[in-house]
């Protein structure tokens, strides 16, 4: 899970993109998280969909701060896009720069 923590370390420390969008809601922060996650534990070999949840929600849990960072900072519509799409955690960095 270092990698996600990394991932959504960014998501409090940078705005989510430059240029024009508006400030990301709960739920695409949310969405965010959940993606960098299920790509983490994907990349771990965890896919049974029950653990994958447990493991979504621990993290949450223990670091909500990070979702509450990004509430507000500049989204962009083709971003969140580009995130839902995503496939590795290096795709999602690149949605975000």
């Amino acid at each position: 899970m270092l990698r996600l923590a990394a991932c959504l370390a960014l998501l409090g420390a940078a705005p989510l993109v430059s240029g024009c969008g508006h400030p990301a809601g709960r739920e695409e922060c949310e969405a965010i998280f959940k993606r960098s996650a299920e790509i983490e534990l994907r990349a771990q070999n965890i896919v049974d969909p029950k653990i994958v949840e447990e493991r979504i929600a621990a993290v949450r849990d223990a670091r909500k701060d990070l979702i509450d960072r990004c509430v507000g900072r500049h989204i962009t519509d083709a971003a969140m896009a580009c995130v839902r799409q995503a496939t590795t955690p290096e795709q999602v960095d690149r949605c975000l720069e």
